[in-house]
């Protein structure tokens, strides 16, 4: 029985990175306008939106009638502010020290439940 070697893990990230550019063309997602020009866009543009949104700060109603204000969120504002000047974002210079996305994640919707 022969083992098969499998794609090599460059391999793996390139075709990872194709589909994430293909997926991230596809027009499914919808932008609504407060004037009620809601329009299909792509799922890029969603994602540019809501980075947009982050690094702004915003407000949202939430289901028991209050209003929640998020205030503008730094590193979304420290990553437009480095992708508009074409700026390549540090290297982490202590591994121990950093949090994964996942970790981010987590800390953001517990802070979030916090809030409300």
């Amino acid at each position: 029985m022969k083992k098969s070697k499998g794609i090599s893990k460059s391999a793996a990230g390139l075709m990872l990175s194709r589909f994430l550019r293909s997926i991230a063309e596809e027009k499914t997602e919808l932008i609504r306008d407060p004037d009620g020009g809601d329009k299909i866009s792509t799922k890029a543009e969603a994602l540019a939106r809501l980075i947009w949104k982050h690094a702004l700060g915003y407000s949202e109603l939430t289901k028991a009638g209050l209003t929640v204000t998020y205030r503008p969120d730094k590193s979304m504002i420290a990553m437009l502010y480095n992708r508009l000047e074409g700026k390549i974002p540090d290297a982490p210079r202590n591994k121990a020290n950093t949090q994964d996305v996942a970790d981010k994640v987590s800390e953001l919707g517990v802070q979030r439940i916090n809030n409300v």
